[in-house]
C-alpha cells in the first residue's frame, strides 16, 4: 500500500488525537499559556507522525487570552526545528495540527519539572552551572537559521531599540487595551496613566550587546531534571534580543534569595567568558538592572489584572484579602521602577478598590483565560453568557444535540447516504415525489423529511429510515469527536448536572458513539433522537420535551446546546435556553444572524464561566 500523502497523515493523526483525548486517555498538564494532554502514542499514531509507536508525547492546545507577553515568531514549530539541533535535549515537534496549526504535538521529554521538584526552596549551585550553560548554548544558536525577524525589529546591538519595543509592547498591548476595563481601579491603585511612557524616558544609554536567541520564560515549570541535567521546554515565546533580558526574566521567576541571584548573575558571567563571550557581559551590572526594572514595571499590569480577574462571582472576605495580597506585592516591585507613590495603599485600602471593581465588572466564574476571552464579546452577548452559566449551575439541566456539539458525524459529508436514500426512492418509482431541494441536497434527512410530506408509500419511508439508521450508525464508528466535549462533559457529571442528547439522528447512532469514546454512562437511558415520524424532528421541539420529562425538569432551568438554526427553533419552542457551538468563526456568525443569543466556538468559554 503506498504511504498516506502528509496532509492525509495530519488529518489521521488529529482525528486519533481526539479520540484518545476524549476517551480520557491522557494527564493534562495545564499552563499559563497551553493545555497540555501527555498522551501514549498508539501503533497507528506513531506511523501517521513517523514517530516511534507506545512512546510518550505532548499534545499541546494554546489558550485563547489576552495578548500580555510578545510573540514575535507565530510557529514555535519552526523556532524548535533550529533549537533542537542545537540544543537536543529540547524535545522536537512532530507534528503541527488543527485547520489553522494552532496545535502541536510534541517528544516528551522524561524528567521532573523543578516547580514539582522544588516549587520555591533554594536551588543547588550544579543547576545554577545547568542554567547558566543552557544560556550560552542559546546564544550560540545562528541567528541565520532563525526564522525571519518582523520588518520592525531593532538592529542587531541596539539595546535601547530593544528595550523600548518592550515598554511600548506592554504600553500598547497590555495597558492601553485594559484600560478601558481596569482604568478605575489602576487610578485608585496609583499607577499613572503614563508610566511606561515616564520609564521609557528615564531609561536610555544602554551598551551594545549583541543580540542573541532568547527563551524569555526560564523559570521553574519550564525546566525539566534528569540525572542532573536540565532541559528548557516550552518555546512559543522566544524571541532574539539583549541576552540581559533574558537573564532578567530567569531571575525574577525563578524567585532566588538575594544570594542565589548574585551568585546566578555570577555563573552566567562566568560561563560567557569562557565561552568567548564577553562581548555579552559588557557594562553588566547597569544594563541588568535596568531589565529587573522592566521585568517589574511590565507585569504590574497583569500582577493587578489576574488577581481581580481570578475573584469568583460570590467573592467574599476572604478572596478579596488574598487578592488585595497578591496586588500589593506587585505594587511594592513595581514602586521604585515606575516611580510610584511613597506610600503603597494599604491592604484595606486595596481590599475596597477591589470589591468597587468587582461590584462593577459583574463577571460569573473563576476562569482567568476564558473570562479574557469572553471581554472581547458584545456586551450583551456577555450578559447572556453570563446569564446561561448561571442557569446551569442552578438548574443543573443540559441538553446537548448530537452531530456538530459532541462529533462530526460526516466530517467528508453525507451526500453517499443522500444517494443511497434516493436510489431507494427512485427502485419504487417514486421519485416524482421528491421537490427539487430534496433531488439535490447532501443532507439524508431531507430526502426523509420529503417523502413523509409528499409520498403515501409508508413503506418506503420505513425503508428510508432504516437506511439511515445503518449509515449514521457506520458514521458514529468512525466519527471524530468535538473538541473539549468530553471534559465538558465529564465536568458537568461531576458537578451532578443531568444530561440527555437531544437529537434529529438515530438514537442508536448515538449509542454507538458515546459508548465508543467512553461517554455511554454520562447519557445511559438519556439519548432522544428519531423516532420514525420525521414530523417530530426539530424545529419541533418533541426531542426536547421527551428529555424533559424524562429528567423531571422544567423548561426554565435547562439549557441546549445545538449547532444549527433548527436547534434554536427547537429550544425556542420548548422555552429552553439556547448555547450555539460553532466549529469556527464563520459558523458562529451564522448562528448569531439566526438569533442564537450566545455562541461558543470552545466549551471552555462556557465551563469556565458557571459559577459552580
Amino acid at each position: 500500500m503506498p504511504p498516506l500523502p502528509h496532509g492525509a497523515r495530519l488529518s489521521l493523526a488529529h482525528r486519533l488525537l481526539d479520540s484518545r483525548l476524549l476517551r480520557g486517555e491522557a494527564d493534562v498538564l495545564q499552563g499559563h499559556h497551553n493545555t497540555n494532554y501527555v498522551i501514549r502514542l498508539g501503533l497507528r499514531l506513531g506511523l501517521a507522525l513517523g514517530a516511534p509507536p507506545f512512546t510518550r508525547a505532548k499534545y499541546r492546545v494554546p489558550l485563547k487570552t489576552v495578548e500580555v507577553v510578545p510573540r514575535i515568531w507565530p510557529s514555535e514549530a519552526e523556532v524548535l526545528e533550529v533549537v533542537c539541533r542545537h540544543l537536543p535535549e529540547v524535545p522536537r515537534c512532530l507534528a503541527v495540527l488543527g485547520e489553522s496549526g494552532e496545535r502541536s504535538l510534541h517528544r516528551y521529554r522524561r524528567g521532573e519539572a523543578l516547580s514539582e521538584r522544588n516549587p520555591a526552596g533554594a536551588v543547588d549551585e550544579r543547576l545554577m552551572r545547568e542554567f547558566a550553560a543552557f544560556f550560552v548554548r542559546a546564544a550560540e544558536v545562528p541567528v541565520d537559521e532563525l526564522p525571519p525577524l518582523p520588518a520592525d525589529w531593532p538592529a542587531d546591538g541596539d539595546g535601547d531599540a530593544f528595550l523600548h519595543w518592550l515598554v511600548d509592547f506592554t504600553e500598547q498591548q497590555v495597558h492601553r487595551p485594559n484600560r478601558e476595563r481596569f482604568g478605575a481601579l489602576f487610578d485608585t491603585l496609583g499607577i499613572p496613566h503614563d508610566a511606561m511612557a515616564r520609564f521609557k524616558e528615564r531609561h536610555r544609554g544602554l551598551a551594545s550587546r549583541p543580540f542573541a536567541l532568547l527563551h524569555t520564560d526560564v523559570h521553574r515549570a519550564n525546566i525539566l531534571v534528569h540525572r542532573g541535567r536540565i532541559a528548557v521546554i516550552d518555546w512559543e515565546l522566544a524571541m532574539y534580543g539583549d541576552p540581559l533580558h533574558d537573564l532578567a526574566i530567569h531571575l525574577v521567576r525563578m524567585g532566588y534569595e538575594p544570594a542565589e541571584r548574585v551568585r546566578m548573575v555570577e555563573l552566567w558571567t562566568r560561563a560567557m567568558t569562557e565561552a568567548g563571550r564577553t562581548d555579552l557581559t559588557a557594562e553588566l551590572q547597569k544594563d541588568l538592572e535596568v531589565y529587573l526594572a522592566f521585568e517589574y514595571a511590565q507585569s504590574v499590569y497583569t500582577d493587578v489584572m489576574r488577581p481581580a480577574l481570578d475573584l469568583p462571582a460570590d467573592a467574599g472576605d476572604q478572596h478579596f484579602e488574598v487578592a488585595a495580597g497578591r496586588v500589593r506585592r506587585a505594587l511594592g516591585r513595581a514602586q521604585q521602577p515606575l516611580l510610584l507613590n511613597d506610600v503603597l495603599p494599604a491592604e484595606e485600602e486595596i481590599v475596597e478598590a477591589l470589591r468597587t471593581w468587582h461590584s462593577t465588572d459583574s463577571r460569573s466564574g473563576p476562569a482567568t483565560t476564558v473570562r479574557r476571552e469572553a471581554s472581547r464579546r458584545n456586551p450583551a452577548e456577555l450578559r447572556a453568557l453570563r446569564a446561561t452559566a448561571e442557569r446551569i449551575s442552578r438548574g443543573r439541566c443540559v441538553l446537548f444535540d448530537f452531530d456538530g456539539p459532541l462529533c462530526r458525524l460526516f466530517p467528508n459529508g453525507s451526500a453517499a447516504l443522500a444517494d443511497e436514500l434516493r436510489k431507494a426512492v427512485a427502485a419504487r418509482g417514486a421519485m416524482n415525489c421528491l421537490p427539487a431541494d430534496a433531488l439535490i441536497s447532501d443532507d439524508p434527512q431531507v430526502v426523509l423529511r420529503a417523502v413523509d410530506r409528499h409520498c403515501p408509500d409508508r413503506e418506503l419511508l420505513t425503508e428510508l429510515e432504516a437506511c439511515l439508521v445503518r449509515g449514521e450508525i457506520d458514521a458514529a464508528r468512525e466519527a471524530p469527536a468535538t473538541e473539549g466535549a468530553a471534559d465538558f462533559v465529564r465536568l458537568l457529571t461531576r458537578e451532578r448536572v443531568r444530561l440527555a442528547v437531544t437529537t434529529n439522528n438515530s438514537p442508536q447512532a448515538v449509542a454507538v458513539f458515546v459508548d465508543r469514546i467512553g461517554m455511554g454512562k454520562n447519557f445511559a437511558g438519556r439519548i432522544h433522537g428519531r423516532t420514525g415520524d420525521p414530523k417530530r424532528l426539530k424545529p419541533d421541539p418533541d426531542c426536547l420535551l421527551r428529555a424533559l420529562g424524562q429528567l423531571g425538569a422544567d423548561a426554565a432551568d435547562a439549557v441546549m446546546i445545538g449547532d444549527t438554526a433548527t436547534d434554536l427553533a427547537a429550544a425556542e419552542a420548548a422555552g429552553v435556553s439556547f448555547v450555539g457551538y460553532a466549529f469556527d468563526e464563520q459558523a458562529a456568525k451564522v448562528l448569531r444572524e439566526a438569533g442564537a443569543p450566545v455562541v461558543v466556538t470552545r466549551f471552555e468559554d462556557l465551563a469556565s464561566m458557571i459559577p459552580w
